[in-house]
């Protein structure tokens, strides 16, 4: 893990930790991590913390990996008039271990709104820079051709056919094999997750790693964040030992879920601390081909469409692993039995929607978070209009049946007509089967402390010396996968932290 420091990991928590330095950074997901390289890239002292360990083995079982990293076992839920399934990944690198790679920059429409409606503007690219250095860094790249697979190729083809705009998708790695495999690590690491790609250069610059380190509240003294205290962990989860970290910064980076819980932990419950909970509600449709598929080979994500993105509707490719999709088969016995003999003709399409109408909050009950979420009215008919896009690409692709997951409709269509009986079908929030791992917004910037969370550069409003990064910074949707829009605000910010703990060293 580079040439700094070592990595401290829970077998190595003997004693009660107590560090000091510059800038302590919570959480070592996308924007923690590339926030700790800029930082440490200044010549800040710097301490990583992250509560999960450092994998490094990875299970082939999509239920073991989800059990054993991510929290709540991988069966985290919002409540409200549905529940939605959420995965947050709790290991060294966060969700970057565990995603499809997927870098895009925020489009210009959802920029402009975050300037109109919360006076934070990125409408000029002052944040150009920032994404250059991110890509730079993470390899970002499109897919190969030669790890496509048919699924994808079979996305581009149907888009072509519709005559909508669609493209290879951009990711960060370097030597794919087109192993569809990303939902459970890359076992080739060829995935240049967070763990393999700005935390080991990080580290050879001097940034101090802590796994296994549970950050339970602020420490704040006369407004001002002194750091963090906690506890360590061993690698059977146990609590062994206490944790404190006192610092001139502490940097919030714990994600969209876990940064405000800690906040509100702290006492700080000012307006937007909690509030503004966002998902891009998302569904996925299956169809099956006369002519083999093999959807298991090829990049997991490889291909999308951008042509409805104005009406904040994403589509793309997807594959994870049977066990997930087969929900979507006819119950029956001997037709479920049919079904899984098919795999080899199903090709998997996803897409989700930009959640406008449908916002949520983040609170604690206890010891453990209550999370809420309702699905707007409107979301609701734009995912059923999404389920009736990725219909018609089906239909265009030369599918002969398409598997919906609708309540009210059959769980098999006919390709020929599926698009229209979509659209047609008198659906609740309830009737559409949604979840979402793309979560932003619950601590918001904007230009007024009323209703905001932090300011444009991340500074939380009324503690001076905190800083959020995570996408819980995001006012609204950023109208793309949110991974590279966090962290190149991570990067904006770290320079902004540095600048001002260098300008403090330096007063009299």
């Amino acid at each position: 893990m580079g040439e700094g420091p070592r990595l401290r990991e829970p077998k190595d928590h003997v004693a009660d930790l107590r560090l000091h330095c510059d800038v302590v950074v919570v959480g070592s997901g996308p924007a923690g991590a590339i926030a700790a390289w800029r930082l440490a890239s200044a010549g800040v002292d710097v301490v990583l913390l992250e509560a999960g360990p450092w994998v490094r083995t990875f299970q082939p079982d999509v239920g073991r990996t989800l059990a054993s990293s991510f929290w709540d076992g991988g069966v985290r839920v919002t409540r409200g008039n549905v529940l939605l399934p959420t995965l947050q990944a709790r290991c060294l690198g966060g969700g970057s271990v565990y995603n499809s790679a997927i870098c895009m920059r925020p489009t210009t429409g959802a920029l402009a709104r975050w300037r109109d409606a919360h006076g934070i503007d990125f409408t000029s690219g002052e944040l150009d820079a920032d994404f250059d250095a991110v890509e730079r860094l993470m390899g970002v790249k499109p897919v190969a051709p030669d790890v496509m697979g048919r699924r994808n190729e079979l996305f581009l083809e149907a888009a072509k056919r519709l005559g909508w705009a669609a493209e290879v998708i951009q990711r960060n790695e370097e030597g794919c094999q087109g192993s569809a495999n990303c939902i459970l690590g890359c076992r080739v690491g060829a995935k240049l997750s967070m763990d393999r790609r700005s935390i080991p250069e990080a580290m050879a610059l001097g940034a101090r790693v802590v796994t296994g380190a549970v950050v339970d509240r602020l420490l704040l003294s006369r407004g001002r964040a002194r750091g963090v205290e906690g506890h360590l962990i061993n690698e059977a989860g146990e609590s062994a030992h206490a944790l404190r970290v006192t610092a001139k910064a502490t940097v919030l980076a714990a994600g969209t879920i876990a940064t405000p819980a800690l906040m509100r932990r702290s006492g700080l419950r000012k307006p937007g601390i909690g509030d503004n909970l966002r998902f891009h509600p998302s569904t996925y449709l299956l169809g099956r081909f006369d002519s083999e598929i093999l959807p298991w080979q090829g990049a997991t994500q490889g291909a999308h469409t951008t042509e409805f993105l104005d009406r904040g509707i994403k589509l793309e490719s997807l594959w994870a692993d049977p066990a997930v999709f087969s929900i979507r088969f006819p119950v029956e016995g001997l037709a479920f039995q049919e079904w899984m003999a098919r795999w080899p003709q199903i090709a998997v399409w996803d897409g989700w929607v930009s959640g406008d109408d449908s916002v949520g909050a983040v609170r604690e009950v206890g010891p453990r978070l209550d999370l809420t979420w309702n699905f707007g009215a409107r979301d609701v008919k734009l995912l059923q209009e999404t389920n009736a896009l990725l219909a018609e690409m089906f239909r265009a692709a030369g599918a002969r049946e398409v598997l919906p997951g609708m309540r009210g409709l059959p769980a098999v269509l006919s390709a020929d007509d599926a698009p229209e009986r979509i659209r047609a079908a008198r659906v609740t929030a309830t009737d559409l089967p949604t979840a979402s791992n793309h979560v932003f917004g619950a601590t918001p910037m904007g230009a007024d402390p009323a209703t905001a969370a932090t300011d444009k550069h991340g500074a939380v409003y009324g503690t001076e010396d905190l800083y959020v990064v995570d996408t819980g910074l995001f006012p609204e949707s950023p109208g793309v996968n949110p991974m590279l829009t966090a962290m190149a605000l991570a990067h904006a910010i770290g320079g902004t932290v540095a600048d001002r703990v260098a300008s403090a060293a330096r007063a009299p």
